[in-house]
């Protein structure tokens, strides 16, 4: 029986492998443009937030990873209301005919804004969800006058994040992006999830990878595309399991992008979580983590 559950995760193990790694080089997914915007605002009254919070116009933007949709993100904007740091105001849709749709509501005096992005193609390859992000940025500066934005993803969503913010960092289109969290983020791919490092050792070694994947080298290339002054807070899990991974994704993948921005951000925090909540899939929903974001973004 024991044998027979471990059969069963490495399979699905492998299959999120696999598929993540064809989404990762570009491969797989269409490459759907959007041809139509629409918006169902209702009215509302914006939110009262808490006195210990900095509080500013700028909107922060959630955004999932592979196979992910809201519910991968709705822990962490539910923990960010309740704790009054900010107000969650739109939902946007992009779907995979090619209709972006904003729901929600909009009040210029509105503080501390939070806008969660869904691919209903959440299989898409990279280069398809990044010119999605890149369209709702856009979107957002001109409808909704943003002109500043900071940025949480998880997974591939930190992926996407990253990589909108290398190709597309000198469009004056889209507004300045300010703060960035990134959760599990694969960012020199899935390589070394099977590595048998211990814990200790892992936090001991540099963030620049042994190999670069075909995905990080090309990152490299438009590192200097990145805006300045950015600020960035990383986390990274790892299981203890003795592999080295967060269960998918390897410690030293989530830690390239310290190297990958070298000398471009304003600042750099890492922190680094250990045992069953540091679940690739559980980091997203960890209390701490919450915590950290909310205090590093407000």
């Amino acid at each position: 029986m024991v044998k027979r559950v471990r059969i069963v995760i490495q399979f699905l193990l492998l299959a999120f492998v696999i598929g993540a790694t064809v989404v990762l080089i570009g491969a797989g997914g269409g490459s759907t443009k959007i041809t139509k915007v629409t918006s169902q605002l209702v009215p509302h009254r914006a939110k009262t937030l808490r006195n210990q919070y900095q509080k500013s116009d700028t909107a922060t933007v959630f955004l999932h990873g592979y196979n992910g949709g809201a519910y991968s993100t709705n822990y962490l904007i539910n923990k960010a209301e309740k704790a009054g740091a900010a107000q969650k105001a739109l939902v946007v849709h992009v779907y995979k005919n090619g209709v972006m749709g904003f729901k929600g509501y909009w009040e210029k005096s509105m503080k501390n804004p939070m806008v969660q992005i869904v691919f209903q193609d959440s299989h898409a390859s990279q280069k398809t969800q990044v010119y999605w992000l890149h369209q709702v940025l856009v979107q957002l500066k001109s409808k909704y006058g943003v002109t500043k934005y900071n940025a949480v993803g998880h997974s591939l969503g930190s992926n996407d994040i990253v990589n909108q913010a290398l190709k597309y960092g000198h469009d004056h289109r889209l507004p300045t992006l300010n703060k960035v969290v990134t959760i599990a983020g694969p960012f020199d791919g899935l390589t070394g999830y099977l590595n048998a490092e211990t814990e200790g050792r892992v936090k001991q070694l540099a963030a620049k990878p042994v190999r670069f994947t075909r995905h990080f080298s090309e990152m490299l290339k438009y590192r200097k595309n990145f805006p300045k002054n950015v600020q960035l807070l990383n986390v990274v899990g790892d299981t203890n399991n003795g592999y080295n991974n967060d269960g998918y994704v390897g410690v030293a993948s989530a830690r390239s992008v310290s190297y990958l921005l070298r000398d471009r951000l304003a600042g750099y925090h890492e922190e680094f979580y250990s045992g069953a909540k540091a679940a690739h899939c559980a980091l997203n929903q960890n209390p701490k983590v919450a915590q950290s974001m909310i205090e590093f973004l407000w």
